[in-house]
């Protein structure tokens, strides 16, 4: 099994994050798949930012439910990190899977712990609209969320992100329809990963920023490595992978 290697918020070093320029850079670093949140605007847009709050990475303040598109494209989204990146707008989720729509896989992160009322119907969408039903596994913290997107399209691949370690968090998964577990990289021990892969399920880790962690997690076997260093990342997998003929 060779695991695949996922920009995490884009995760192109030096790109800020969950912006158009990142995804374009995941792209052409060869990046197997991205990870991004989306969140709906005050007039129902789904956008990708992680943050509730726009206060850290756009030059506006307050709550992203409570801006209109319009008012969000006002302001920039990468000038927090490099002027160079000034021009960067929100984006939003059509615009994002127009640029990653040919990759092997598209996470979605329901970045829902404020009520999003039909974030679930629209995400859904927008991933038939692309064709991209295959592709893309939708994840959240919020449980319930995603039981909701398994009744309304239980094909789709769900991933149930856990953020401490949990007892029997394989069980949990399993028997709630969830199709991978979504671990913080530090609680993925070989027992959950074997027990996971024992039920059927995928083993996704994140935030994988340390060259250490990563071949650790190569040797376990993860099914998805998610980072904000990705030509790191993909470097250490190609020499492991060589290793291992």
């Amino acid at each position: 099994m060779k695991t695949k290697i996922i920009g995490h918020r884009g995760g192109a070093a030096g790109y800020p994050e969950n912006t158009l320029a990142s995804f374009k850079k995941a792209v052409e670093l060869g990046a197997d798949g991205v990870e991004f949140d989306v969140q709906l605007t005050a007039d129902g847009e789904v956008v990708v930012i992680h943050d509730e709050l726009i206060d850290r990475t756009m030059n506006g303040s307050g709550l992203v439910k409570d801006h209109k598109l319009s008012e969000l494209r006002q302001l920039n989204a990468g000038e927090y990190l490099s002027s160079e990146f000034k021009e960067e707008k929100i984006p939003t989720l059509a615009e994002v899977l127009e640029v990653v729509k040919d990759l092997e896989v598209i996470n979605i992160e329901l970045k829902n712990y404020l009520p999003y009322p039909e974030l679930e119907e629209k995400v859904l969408k927008l991933v038939d609209q692309f064709e991209l039903r295959e592709k893309v596994i939708i994840s959240s913290f919020n449980h319930y969320s995603l039981q909701k997107i398994k009744k309304l399209q239980p094909e789709i691949k769900t991933g149930c992100l856990l953020m401490s370690k949990m007892i029997n968090a394989a069980d949990y998964a399993f028997k709630r329809g969830f199709d991978a577990l979504h671990l913080h990289f530090l609680t993925a021990d070989l027992e959950v990963v074997d027990k996971a892969h024992f039920m059927g399920m995928q083993l996704n880790v994140y935030t994988v920023n340390f060259p250490d962690a990563v071949n650790e997690l190569l040797a376990k076997e993860v099914d998805m490595i998610m980072t904000d260093e990705l030509e790191m990342a993909l470097e250490i997998r190609d020499d492991f992978s060589k290793d291992q003929i």
